[in-house]
């Protein structure tokens, strides 16, 4: 088993002000678990137990805290997620769109192979079409098409055959 790694030793005051400040509870558990252990030196396990949070959740803060310091108590919920990686900003995305946008509204046909192939220039990278995809449905695109119609369709015999049939 590998000795701890100390704290900084301004870490106990730093604390004990971060934990009047913060209104977040998640934040709060995380400042405790750095606390515990700057000031009386507890185990992972014991911290876990007081803080509510998992043995290997206290291991993650106490390594997080060792090598980034005050920022990596921050965070607004215990959860991972969102959108980390993402090729454009969403306010990219939508002055990207807004040009295909204009040509919507004056009634031309736009079709997803002209914006992936925009959308792969303007990144630089060639990105699979189900990311064009993912991108349009994100701002609530959606596929509009005419509705088939059979080529050898007569109109005059279905309006015929329509005012003939007997209910």
């Amino acid at each position: 088993m590998r000795p701890k790694k100390t704290f900084p030793p301004d870490t106990i005051e730093c604390m004990e002000a971060l934990l009047i400040s913060t209104r977040s509870l998640y934040e709060f558990k995380k400042i405790q678990a750095v606390y515990f252990r700057a000031k009386y030196d507890y185990s992972a396990s014991q911290i876990a137990k007081m803080v509510g949070l998992k043995l290997q959740t206290i291991k993650n803060i106490h390594s997080a805290y060792l090598k980034y310091g005050e920022t990596s108590l921050k965070s607004s919920n215990g959860s991972r997620g969102g959108r980390n990686i993402s090729y454009l900003t969403l306010e990219q995305e939508k002055a990207f769109l807004a040009e295909f946008e204009v040509q919507g509204k004056q009634g031309k046909i736009l079709e997803i192979a002209q914006i992936h192939v925009a959308l792969q220039q303007k990144i630089g990278l060639e990105i699979p079409l189900s990311t064009t995809y993912r991108m349009l449905h994100r701002r609530g695109w959606r596929k509009l098409a005419p509705r088939p119609k059979h080529p050898k369709g007569d109109k005059e015999a279905q309006e015929k055959f329509k005012k003939t049939l007997e209910n």
